[in-house]
Protein backbone atom coordinates (compact mmCIF):
# COMPACT_ATOMS: atom_id res chain seq x y z
CA UNK A 1 0.00 0.00 0.00
CA UNK A 2 2.93 2.05 0.21
CA UNK A 3 4.40 1.44 -2.67
CA UNK A 4 1.47 2.40 -4.08
CA UNK A 5 0.97 5.84 -2.26
CA UNK A 6 4.02 6.86 -3.23
CA UNK A 7 4.15 6.46 -6.56
CA UNK A 8 0.69 7.98 -7.07
CA UNK A 9 0.59 10.72 -4.75
CA UNK A 10 3.74 12.49 -7.28
CA UNK A 11 1.60 11.46 -10.77
CA UNK A 12 -1.39 13.23 -8.86
CA UNK A 13 0.52 15.99 -7.84
CA UNK A 14 2.26 16.47 -11.31
CA UNK A 15 -1.19 16.23 -12.80
CA UNK A 16 -3.04 18.76 -10.49
CA UNK A 17 -0.36 21.72 -10.89
CA UNK A 18 -0.54 20.88 -15.08
CA UNK A 19 -4.29 21.41 -14.79
CA UNK A 20 -4.69 24.07 -12.45
CA UNK A 21 -1.82 26.01 -13.11
CA UNK A 22 -2.89 28.27 -16.38
CA UNK A 23 -0.33 30.89 -16.75
CA UNK A 24 -1.92 32.80 -19.77
CA UNK A 25 -4.39 34.43 -17.58
CA UNK A 26 -7.60 35.08 -19.70
CA UNK A 27 -7.45 38.81 -20.14
CA UNK A 28 -9.16 40.31 -23.16
CA UNK A 29 -6.81 43.56 -23.20
CA UNK A 30 -3.38 42.73 -23.39
CA UNK A 31 -1.36 43.18 -26.26
CA UNK A 32 -1.48 46.26 -29.16
CA UNK A 33 -4.64 48.11 -30.04
CA UNK A 34 -5.28 50.61 -33.17
CA UNK A 35 -8.07 52.91 -33.28
CA UNK A 36 -11.08 51.95 -35.65
CA UNK A 37 -12.07 54.92 -37.58
CA UNK A 38 -15.04 53.71 -39.16
CA UNK A 39 -16.38 52.08 -35.66
CA UNK A 40 -15.51 55.13 -33.65
CA UNK A 41 -17.31 57.73 -36.40
CA UNK A 42 -20.14 54.94 -36.15
CA UNK A 43 -20.32 54.97 -32.04
CA UNK A 44 -20.41 58.98 -32.37
CA UNK A 45 -22.87 58.88 -34.65
CA UNK A 46 -20.45 60.91 -37.72
CA UNK A 47 -20.90 60.25 -41.46
CA UNK A 48 -18.54 57.46 -42.21
CA UNK A 49 -17.54 59.60 -45.47
CA UNK A 50 -15.81 62.13 -43.10
CA UNK A 51 -12.77 59.14 -42.50
CA UNK A 52 -11.49 60.66 -45.75
CA UNK A 53 -11.99 64.25 -44.43
CA UNK A 54 -10.27 63.80 -40.88
CA UNK A 55 -6.93 61.86 -42.71
CA UNK A 56 -6.28 59.46 -39.76
CA UNK A 57 -4.13 57.09 -39.84
CA UNK A 58 -4.79 54.55 -37.29
CA UNK A 59 -0.84 53.40 -36.68
CA UNK A 60 -1.06 57.00 -35.21
CA UNK A 61 -3.34 56.35 -32.50
CA UNK A 62 -2.04 53.00 -30.34
CA UNK A 63 -2.86 51.45 -26.99
CA UNK A 64 -0.43 49.04 -25.71
CA UNK A 65 -1.35 46.60 -22.68
CA UNK A 66 1.40 44.84 -21.33
CA UNK A 67 1.56 41.82 -18.97
CA UNK A 68 3.12 43.45 -16.23
CA UNK A 69 1.05 45.84 -16.02
CA UNK A 70 2.25 49.09 -17.75
CA UNK A 71 0.72 50.85 -20.51
CA UNK A 72 1.83 52.99 -23.45
CA UNK A 73 -0.24 55.05 -25.58
CA UNK A 74 0.44 57.25 -29.03
CA UNK A 75 -2.10 59.78 -30.16
CA UNK A 76 -0.12 61.53 -32.78
CA UNK A 77 3.25 62.49 -31.83
CA UNK A 78 2.44 62.44 -28.27
CA UNK A 79 3.53 59.72 -26.61
CA UNK A 80 2.18 58.62 -22.97
CA UNK A 81 3.27 55.69 -20.43
CA UNK A 82 1.54 54.47 -17.67
CA UNK A 83 0.03 51.91 -15.69
CA UNK A 84 -2.98 49.69 -15.52
CA UNK A 85 -5.13 47.57 -13.80
CA UNK A 86 -8.75 45.42 -14.55
CA UNK A 87 -10.90 45.35 -12.25
CA UNK A 88 -13.49 43.54 -13.82
CA UNK A 89 -13.57 41.22 -16.86
CA UNK A 90 -14.17 43.57 -19.06
CA UNK A 91 -13.30 46.76 -17.73
CA UNK A 92 -9.48 48.45 -17.18
CA UNK A 93 -8.56 51.41 -15.39
CA UNK A 94 -5.38 53.35 -17.15
CA UNK A 95 -3.78 55.63 -14.92
CA UNK A 96 -0.65 58.13 -16.26
CA UNK A 97 -0.31 59.89 -13.78
CA UNK A 98 3.13 58.82 -13.36
CA UNK A 99 4.46 59.89 -16.75
CA UNK A 100 6.32 62.84 -16.94
CA UNK A 101 4.67 65.21 -18.62
CA UNK A 102 1.63 64.63 -16.30
CA UNK A 103 3.70 65.47 -13.78
CA UNK A 104 5.39 68.86 -15.12
CA UNK A 105 1.75 70.19 -16.20
CA UNK A 106 0.61 69.75 -12.64
CA UNK A 107 3.78 71.52 -11.10
CA UNK A 108 3.65 73.93 -13.32
CA UNK A 109 -0.21 74.36 -12.15
CA UNK A 110 0.37 74.40 -8.70
CA UNK A 111 3.42 76.91 -9.26
CA UNK A 112 0.98 79.67 -10.87
CA UNK A 113 -1.59 78.65 -8.15
CA UNK A 114 1.08 79.86 -5.49
CA UNK A 115 1.71 82.74 -7.32
CA UNK A 116 -1.65 83.96 -8.40
CA UNK A 117 -2.86 87.15 -6.09
CA UNK A 118 -6.06 87.54 -4.75
CA UNK A 119 -7.71 87.17 -7.82
CA UNK A 120 -10.75 84.87 -7.39
CA UNK A 121 -11.29 84.05 -10.92
CA UNK A 122 -7.85 83.64 -11.93
CA UNK A 123 -7.72 80.77 -9.26
CA UNK A 124 -10.97 79.21 -10.17
CA UNK A 125 -9.78 78.59 -14.06
CA UNK A 126 -6.31 76.98 -12.45
CA UNK A 127 -8.06 74.82 -10.44
CA UNK A 128 -10.31 73.67 -12.74
CA UNK A 129 -7.59 73.00 -15.32
CA UNK A 130 -5.79 71.12 -12.35
CA UNK A 131 -9.38 68.93 -12.71
CA UNK A 132 -9.20 68.63 -16.32
CA UNK A 133 -5.90 67.28 -15.90
CA UNK A 134 -7.30 64.81 -13.42
CA UNK A 135 -9.53 63.48 -15.42
CA UNK A 136 -7.53 63.12 -18.53
CA UNK A 137 -4.94 61.27 -16.47
CA UNK A 138 -7.30 58.71 -15.83
CA UNK A 139 -8.59 56.69 -18.84
CA UNK A 140 -11.57 53.72 -18.72
CA UNK A 141 -11.59 50.99 -21.11
CA UNK A 142 -14.64 48.41 -21.82
CA UNK A 143 -14.25 45.57 -23.92
CA UNK A 144 -17.22 44.83 -26.05
CA UNK A 145 -17.49 42.53 -29.36
CA UNK A 146 -13.85 42.06 -29.58
CA UNK A 147 -12.81 45.77 -29.23
CA UNK A 148 -11.97 48.24 -26.96
CA UNK A 149 -13.89 51.56 -26.19
CA UNK A 150 -12.57 54.27 -24.83
CA UNK A 151 -14.81 57.07 -23.23
CA UNK A 152 -12.87 60.12 -21.17
CA UNK A 153 -14.97 61.49 -18.18
CA UNK A 154 -16.65 65.01 -19.44
CA UNK A 155 -16.25 63.97 -23.23
CA UNK A 156 -19.30 63.22 -24.87
CA UNK A 157 -17.11 61.21 -27.12
CA UNK A 158 -15.82 57.61 -27.86
CA UNK A 159 -13.15 56.40 -29.45
CA UNK A 160 -13.18 52.27 -30.40
CA UNK A 161 -9.75 50.12 -31.00
CA UNK A 162 -9.16 46.87 -32.65
CA UNK A 163 -6.36 44.83 -32.37
CA UNK A 164 -3.06 45.72 -34.09
CA UNK A 165 -2.16 43.97 -37.35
Amino acid sequence: MKNTVRYILPIYAVIYTLVFSNTKRDNNFLGKWEIDVQKTLSSNNLPSGSNKSLNINPSDFIINFSLAGNYNEMFGGLKFEGTWSRYDLNLVVARLESDERIINLKKHLNQKIKKVSNNRNELTRLYQRIQRVNQMSIRTYTFKEGNIYLKHDGSEYVMVFRRAR
